[in-house]
């Protein structure tokens, strides 16, 4: 199947896909709930934007455990958390 056309469905769910990331979080929240469920719910929280997939696995009372991502993170991320967490903030994230 298209890859694109696979997105284009994800997208009439009503959620905000603004990375990779998100779209790998939608795919597992179909496995997992009805399309009903989620555009419902979607709508819902929906205020000025469409929630983001967390948002809606979270008001649907999912919790998703998985693989950490095995990406490494990009060098200037690794130095800006650095930098933070040598200024005391505890969760640099």
């Amino acid at each position: 199947m298209n890859p694109q056309a696979i997105d284009d469905d994800l997208l009439s769910f009503g959620v905000r896909i603004d990375s990779a990331r998100d779209a790998a979080q939608l795919r597992w929240l179909i496995a997992r709930a009805s399309a009903q469920d989620i555009r419902l719910t979607a709508a819902r929280l929906c205020a000025r934007r469409a929630p983001n997939p967390q948002q809606v696995i979270a008001a649907l009372g999912l919790e998703r455990r998985g693989r950490r991502r095995n990406e490494p993170v990009p060098l200037a991320l690794a130095q800006a958390l650095t930098r933070k967490r040598q200024q005391g903030w505890r969760d640099a994230r």
